[in-house]
């Protein structure tokens, strides 16, 4: 009988590691030897991540990582600088966040708003006239101090991040038109067609610098956070057009905003509805900011990027309050493609609806949802909800509420390869690469998504690949740190992976229910994959048909581990530690731990409490192996 497993520290890199050992003495094998061999094939042809090499090293670290980046994320509060420098740092492009002093101006309010706006001007390389600049002066007189400044503030890192970006993407778009360069954008985040030219151009981005470039304006956008109420209540309006885009500062009322091209608004208060802002898609539009103070705001916009929509540049939405439905396509609800897309909501019961790469979603670059409170409902089709490909970090946050996630898997628009009777979801904690194995040139790596929960009783329904999954060369990663929470899906669900890839789901508390329909879930790992399902506390319910809940299938790797609580187990065969095909010459493993409380097995199992069993090989295969322990 095993000593009892106890805290995860004791069991993930940096704590005793006999206990690991203990289990899988069971098989021959100790924690440093259960690892994907060295030998297998690398680097996905073309832009991998070192966080993801990483865990792909050793699959120890794979929660450590998870759970590190769900803490940097919550802990934000919703500040667009630690925002970015958290999803940055994962993609390794930026740094810890340095916090600056920042020297107040000088000059009266509404003189440093009309100078904010001449340097935007001269950023463009366009100087203001003196009399135009006079008579932006004299307009913006009626704007109130605090709203003044808060402009200005954001409008004077405007030139930094246009200089940045121009740097890094200036060359190509010189010899392309604005379609072509929103094209590459939607080729490479939607759709991963590749060309030569698009490969070409991913292969000279300075994406550290594309990335970096936004932080000044994040931070800018942060120190607008603490607006007072006199600036909310007062009726005023205020327009200028610039070369970079329409600024618009309004309140007092109920407000539209068609679509277009702005580079700021700012709206106080009123129940306003938007077609456009807080969206880039080439030089003449490169940077984008949107603050709504209050009101319950209607954001839709279905033909172009939109709300949070970095595509070649830098998009930053902020709304502070209110219940809010957001729509979009493709592309939006904070998401990044050759750029930084985020959007932050501060509170209200809202809804966000996004087709295609949305919510939390990125490609070469980075794309953020974040909302701080109320109970929420996420609705997508697919890439989304904390989804990442190539060169990508694509996070989902959400920190208070009972929250409902879904993947529309009733109307089948997207029939999956594995099942066409339901969707492709790619959703919820997901991170996709371009498989063109053994290697055509155009095989890309996928990114790293995570969707971390706060607190909340949430629901998260999807499904084919969702919930912490991983395909080529990419980590998908789900997080929820407290509540009683409901998982379903249908195939490669649960912290599950295919094809040299990562999949994670850590629920640290809670009465949770789990439920696959298909197979190949709930902590499995398929073909050189890691999947791995951990359960710290409370009494959980499980139902996979086949297929999961500790599972390796050709050369992978797939640990499910219920830490604590009394447990119920329903489950179809090759469940419960099991291991599938396997290539002989490599390893496969299945590991599934229950440590912990009274739990209930199918009859007839293998597993019982206080039980260990032992697979034996599958196939002849001496390296294909399984182990269970029920303590």
């Amino acid at each position: 009988m095993l000593a009892p497993l106890g805290l995860l520290g004791a069991l993930l890199v940096g704590g005793p590691t006999a206990t690991w050992d203990d289990v899988l003495g069971h098989l021959g094998l100790t924690a440093d030897t259960a690892q994907l061999p060295l030998d297998r094939w690398r680097g996905g042809e073309g832009h991998p991540l070192a966080v993801f090499d990483r865990m792909w090293d050793d699959w120890r670290l794979i929660e450590p990582t998870a759970t590190s980046f769900s803490d940097a994320l919550l802990s934000s509060e919703g500040r667009f600088g630690p925002l970015l420098s958290a999803a940055g740092e994962r993609i390794g492009t930026v740094g810890p966040r340095q916090d600056t002093a920042v020297t107040p101006v000088a000059e009266a309010p509404a003189d440093a708003l009309a100078d904010a706006i001449a340097a935007v001007y001269e950023a463009a390389g366009q100087p203001l006239a003196e009399e135009r600049l006079a008579a932006i002066r004299e307009d913006a007189l009626s704007v109130p101090a605090g709203v003044a400044q808060a402009a200005s503030a954001i409008l004077r890192a405007v030139p930094q991040a246009v200089e940045q970006r121009n740097k890094v993407l200036g060359p190509f778009e010189q010899q392309v038109t604005l379609a072509g360069a929103l094209q590459a954008a939607r080729d490479l985040a939607v759709s991963l067609m590749v060309t030569d030219s698009l490969l070409a151009f991913m292969d000279q981005i300075d994406l550290p610098a594309l990335v970096s470039g936004g932080l000044p304006l994040a931070e800018a956008l942060d120190r607008t956070r603490d607006l007072s109420d006199d600036d909310v209540a007062e009726q005023f309006r205020f327009a200028a057009d610039t070369p970079l885009g329409r600024i618009e500062l309004n309140g007092g009322g109920d407000d539209t905003y068609g679509p277009g091209s702005y580079l700021l608004i700012i709206d106080t208060s009123g129940n306003d509805r938007y077609a456009g802002g807080a969206a880039t898609s080439g030089a003449s539009g490169p940077v984008s900011v949107l603050v709504d103070l209050a009101g319950d705001d209607h954001y839709e916009c279905t033909d172009a990027p939109a709300f949070g929509a970095g595509v070649m540049g830098y998009a930053l939405l902020l709304d502070a309050s209110g219940n809010d439905v957001y729509h979009c396509e493709d592309i939006g609800l904070g998401a990044g493609a050759f750029g930084v897309g985020i959007l932050v909501d501060r509170r209200g019961g809202d809804r966000y609806d996004a087709h295609l790469v949305g919510e939390g979603a990125a490609a070469y670059g980075v794309g953020v949802l974040c909302d701080l409170a109320g109970a929420d409902r996420y609705y997508c089709l697919s890439q989304s909800q904390g989804y990442a490909g190539t060169q990508g970090c694509g996070a989902l946050v959400d920190a208070t509420g009972d929250d409902t996630y879904e993947a529309d898997d009733t109307n089948i628009v997207n029939p999956s390869p594995q099942t066409a009777e339901h969707n492709v979801s790619m959703a919820q904690g997901a991170a996709f690469g371009r498989r063109a194995h053994p290697g055509d040139g155009y095989s890309l790596a996928g990114g790293i998504g995570i969707l971390a929960d706060g607190e909340g009783n949430d629901s998260y329904r999807c499904g084919v690949f969702g919930q912490g999954v991983g395909y080529w060369y990419g980590a998908g990663l789900l997080v929820d740190s407290r509540g009683n929470d409901s998982y379903q899906g249908v195939w490669y669900v649960q912290g599950s992976s295919a094809h040299y890839a990562i999949g994670a789901l850590c629920d640290l508390s809670g009465d949770d229910s789990y439920k696959a329909t298909a197979t190949q879930s709930e902590g499995q790992g398929h073909d050189y994959s890691l999947g791995w399902l951990h359960d710290v506390s409370g009494n959980d319910r499980y139902d996979c048909a086949s297929g999961g809940l500790g599972v390796g299938m050709w050369n992978g790797i797939g640990i499910m581990w219920d830490e604590a609580g009394d447990d119920t187990y329903e489950a179809g065969g090759g469940c419960l530690a099991s291991v599938g095909d396997s290539r002989p010459e490599h390893p496969c493993l299945g590991v599934f731990l229950d440590t912990g409380g009274s739990d209930v097995f199918p009859e007839g199992a293998p597993a019982k409490p206080h039980t260990v069993w032992v697979l034996p090989p599958v196939g002849g295969h001496p390296l294909a192996r399984a182990v269970g322990v029920s303590e």
